[in-house]
């Protein structure tokens, strides 16, 4: 999604949505059924509310918004089509059929005896029509991707020039592309870190630690960052984050106020390689890169990338899935980016 469009918070849907969501979220006790979202992982239901949020977005915008609409009221082939001529216009053919499946799925959790069957068949039309663009001229090595993300940070210490808030902003976008280029963890956790939580200081090095409910695999994931960014954290959550109003526990604060969106956050990060290097890196893209540098320099050491990334497929040794394993395919990770960097 552009930058310039929001996905519609939940306290700002109509209320038989937000009445009906919040139903669906019960959970279940004892003999008592939850409700029909109960048992969504919350990283699923996120991506659901993004989707329902932005399609109500659009409501508002296009003067179709209605605050007294019945539950998934504002799901009809009339308010669809139309959505779907923006989307054309603004993403592309995955991030749409992504969309209006998530929207389907919405819908039936929202009010379970809606009739779906007319967007199942646009849903199944729209994946037919699915055209993955070319990734390989923009795979850029991630040490690459590293050494921008750190000339960020200098250019943000040696700025005398830019107010303490641009001068912040500089150092969180370079931190930003820095840490993933050498973690390169999924957008949705990458966008959520929480300074406490998913962050944590363990004997003075930072560590993410996602909870196994909070990645799309369903397993835990434990890694700890590289010492070379312990020094750039720690001052950007006690000399630069202060700068930005009222961030919260969010890693990622906004100039806005408040942590910075996941939408803003994956574009923040594109826009900014694209200026930089001249290609448009998505975060998505940072594994595909993280795949490319170890297969470039360390091809026989290709069972790094799959534990770093947490593919699933069976023919990756199971001992990769274990902590230890996952720890060490980390740091062999950073040692591959950083003995690039040592000769460059």
């Amino acid at each position: 999604m552009n930058s310039a469009y929001q996905a519609l918070p939940v306290e700002d849907w109509p209320a038989a949505d937000r009445i009906a969501w919040q139903d669906a979220c019960r959970p279940s006790l004892r003999l008592h059924r939850g409700g029909s979202a109960c048992r969504i992982k919350p990283v699923s239901r996120v991506a659901y509310l993004r989707a329902y949020g932005y399609l109500l977005d659009f409501c508002l915008r296009t003067n179709r918004f209605d605050p007294q609409a019945v539950a998934a009221g504002h799901v009809t082939p009339a308010v669809m089509a139309a959505f779907l001529i923006e989307l054309e216009a603004r993403v592309g053919s995955i991030t749409r059929h992504n969309y209006l499946s998530r929207i389907e799925r919405m819908t039936r959790l929202l009010a379970s005896g809606t009739d779906t069957a007319w967007l199942k068949e646009v849903v199944a039309e729209l994946k037919d029509q699915i055209t993955p663009r070319s990734k390989a001229a923009r795979i850029i090595p991630s040490s690459r991707l590293l050494r921008l993300g750190l000339e960020l940070i200098e250019r943000a210490k040696a700025s005398a020039t830019g107010t303490k808030l641009q001068i912040a902003r500089l150092h969180r976008d370079g931190l930003m592309i820095a840490m993933l280029a050498l973690c390169p963890i999924r957008l949705k956790n990458f966008a959520s870190l929480q300074v406490g939580k998913q962050l944590r200081k363990v004997d003075e090095h930072w560590w993410i630690m996602l909870a196994a409910e909070e990645t799309k695999t369903g397993r835990a994931d434990q890694r700890p960052l590289p010492a070379i960014l312990t020094p750039i954290i720690n001052q950007w959550i006690d000399t630069y984050r202060p700068c930005f109003l009222g961030p919260g526990d969010a890693l990622w604060a906004s100039t806005a106020g408040g942590a910075l969106a996941y939408t803003y956050v994956g574009a923040i990060i594109t826009e900014t390689v694209r200026r930089e290097l001249g290609v448009a890196v998505n975060p998505h893209l940072f594994r595909d890169c993280a795949v490319f540098t170890v297969a470039h320099n360390a091809g026989s050491e290709m069972g790094v990338a799959s534990a770093l990334l947490q593919h699933t497929d069976r023919r990756v040794t199971e001992a990769h899935y274990n902590r230890g394993s996952k720890v060490e395919a980390v740091k062999s990770f950073h040692r591959i980016i950083m003995a690039i960097e040592e000769t460059a």
